[in-house]
């Protein structure tokens, strides 16, 4: 157990980039810790939405491959992409030692809001993060714009959708805090 604070494990929290992660896996015990970590996330009527499917080694650079070759076909068809994202995208996958993907299961009776589910599945990463960050972990969650064209790829279902990718990695160099304003600046009193 961290001997650290909440408040410090949040304030310590960082948008890792995967350029700083170092090239060294991360074991399934640990990944399997985030994942109960997020499954404590605060959701409303229960409907725990958050569904994770977890990319590593031979899984990971096949998932790259076939992102990279449909993204590579859009294009050709004229799909406005531009190539030094698809790029980037690539490159991050191949370098990433876990990449999640972060998949909304959308209540089947529709209960709430779209927005109470994507805001369920946003805290459970923050769990996740929180939870990396106890461990001296980076994590940085990618959200690409193109990340609808992955739907059969990554094998998302009806009501489902796909919230971009959780890249976790041990952290190669520090990345430092960029700060936030006061608090003071962002709150009314009434």
């Amino acid at each position: 157990m961290s001997n650290k604070s909440v408040l410090d494990i949040i304030q310590n929290r960082r948008a890792t980039p995967p350029r700083l992660f170092a090239k060294k896996e991360i074991s399934k015990e640990i990944i399997e810790r985030l994942l109960e970590s997020a499954n404590w996330a605060p959701n409303h009527k229960k409907t725990e939405p958050w569904r994770f499917k977890i990319y590593t080694g031979k899984a990971k650079a096949d998932l790259a491959e076939k992102a990279y070759s449909l993204l590579k076909l859009k294009f050709a068809e004229g799909l406005q992409i531009a190539p030094e994202k698809m790029d980037k995208f690539k490159s991050t996958m191949e370098r990433v030692p876990v990449a999640i993907a972060i998949v909304m299961q959308r209540d089947a009776g529709k209960r709430l809001p779209e927005w109470e589910e994507i805001a369920a599945v946003s805290m459970a990463v923050q769990n996740m993060w929180l939870r990396a960050t106890e461990m001296d972990l980076g994590a940085f969650w990618g959200t690409p714009a193109f990340i609808d064209l992955f739907n059969e790829i990554l094998e998302i279902q009806e009501g489902q959708k796909c919230l971009g990718f959780f890249y976790v990695g041990h952290i190669m160099v520090d990345y430092p805090s960029p700060g936030r304003g006061e608090i003071a600046e962002k709150v009314e009193w009434k």
